[in-house]
């Protein structure tokens, strides 16, 4: 997981830790991935350029699997959601099926 905080550094650095995150906190202060991504919200005049809120799922080579856009509290992501696209792209792994799991035993021949 990754944060994207349009804050300064000590801004930033102070919500990191009353958050207790462990995770990286990326800045853009002077909000020029805002235009690049199309991130801004413009229907909101009021309050300048805000960036709309998404969430990424990004696969191991850094490409977007998913995208959420959070704007609305039901855009958000349940970690459930998150699981199950983790899930599905630790399932692409040549690993992902244990080598002794082929066969599956039988419940009535466990006690055999």
């Amino acid at each position: 997981m990754v944060s994207v905080s349009v804050d300064d550094k000590m801004n930033t650095s102070e919500v990191r830790d009353a958050l207790g995150a462990d995770w990286p906190f990326l800045m853009d202060p002077d909000r020029k991935l805002l235009h690049e991504l199309e991130m801004v919200d413009t229907t909101d005049k009021a309050h300048g350029e805000i960036y709309i809120p998404y969430t990424f799922v990004l696969d191991r080579d850094r490409t977007i699997y998913k995208i959420y856009n959070g704007w609305w509290f039901v855009g958000r992501p349940t970690a459930e959601e998150i699981r199950m696209d983790l899930r599905a792209l630790m399932s692409r792994r040549q690993d992902w099926v244990y080598p002794g799991s082929g066969k599956i035993m039988d419940v009535n021949e466990s006690g055999k």
